[in-house]
């Protein structure tokens, strides 16, 4: 074990150096959360404060190749010609994704950095994203054990809006199980089970897995595949009060998506187990540089002769 963390420690080292004086400042910078280098060597940032800018800086494709592939050393994972894109997580849990050619015209790579920002709901009535109102319906909600779906477009800020709902949750005395692939949440509770997808170890598999870790409330960090189903029918055996997110276009539409998503393993929509297991939709909305909840959305039924779902705006 020594050894291993010793080699992981040195290819961490020879990656930061690799990366360079200018990346290594961004990847430090508080108010930077996403770093671009594309084909063309030019790097852009996306910040908290300006929103996503081009710096004046580049690093030229040899290097950027370099770099792809001393991630996937560093994570264990396999990047070359016959597969050229990589996926990874880098050891302070920043996501990173590279492209090697023929998909790309030249090497490129994204870095999200694990956010380090811990927001409670009470910050963003501060900050303007939620009014008070929509506060105090996201904890009536919690307290009454309503299943949400924090929903949104890409870069809108939901696992960072689901780490505030967490917090609120971890106030209870219930026992929270938390499934991820990614590990981005962040549990206060005294009881709790965090749960990371591997190679060998789907969503899927975990959720079947989770039924047996007695959770009084079950959080999933996104459902984006053929899991969807199995957290519904966890959502609607007993296990009330979870929580997660899904990328959407809007509230109502956040619904089909979830459809979508269970047709991958079912023949049938499952329309009634959706909205038997959905509850509270938020609706995130990325506005400039910053976020507002657009929506907030009660499911109430679904109406099988008129093909709809029942729902109410709660603000």
């Amino acid at each position: 074990m020594a050894k291993k963390q010793e080699a992981i420690k040195r290819a961490l080292g020879t990656l930061e150096y690799t990366l360079g004086f200018e990346i290594m400042n961004f990847l430090q910078d508080k108010d930077v959360n996403e770093i671009i280098v594309n084909p063309d060597t030019r790097i852009w940032v996306d910040t908290f404060s300006k929103g996503r800018v081009l710096t004046d800086y580049t690093l030229d494709s040899g290097k950027s190749e370099q770099i792809i592939y001393q991630v996937a050393d560093l994570t264990n994972t396999v990047c070359s010609a016959n597969k050229p894109t990589l996926g990874a997580e880098l050891p302070d849990g920043s996501r990173f994704q590279g492209f090697l050619p023929d998909v790309v015209t030249a090497p490129s790579f994204i870095i999200r950095k694990h956010t380090e920002r811990e927001l409670t709901l009470t910050d963003y009535v501060d900050d303007g994203v939620l009014t008070p109102r929509q506060r105090e319906i996201i904890l009536d909600a919690i307290r009454d054990r309503k299943n949400i779906i924090a929903a949104g477009g890409t870069k809108s800020g939901k696992t960072t809006f689901l780490n505030a709902i967490l917090a609120e949750i971890s106030r209870s005395d219930d026992r929270i199980v938390m499934l991820e692939d990614t590990r981005e949440l962040k549990c206060a509770a005294r009881n709790y089970l965090s749960l990371k997808v591997t190679e060998n170890c789907s969503m899927s598999d975990l959720l079947r897995d989770t039924l047996r870790a007695t959770p009084d409330r079950i959080v999933v960090g996104e459902v984006r595949g053929d899991e969807a189903l199995a957290l519904l029918d966890a959502w609607n055996t007993g296990h009330d009060g979870g929580c997660s997110t899904v990328h959407s276009s809007s509230a109502i539409l956040t619904l089909r998506r979830l459809e979508q998503l269970v047709s991958r393993v079912s023949v049938t929509p499952q329309q009634e187990t959706i909205a038997g297991a959905v509850d509270v939709i938020v609706y995130l909305r990325r506005k400039g540089t910053g976020r507002v909840v657009e929506e907030i959305l009660s499911i109430d039924g679904y109406d099988g002769e008129k093909g709809r779902y029942i729902t109410h705006p709660m603000q």
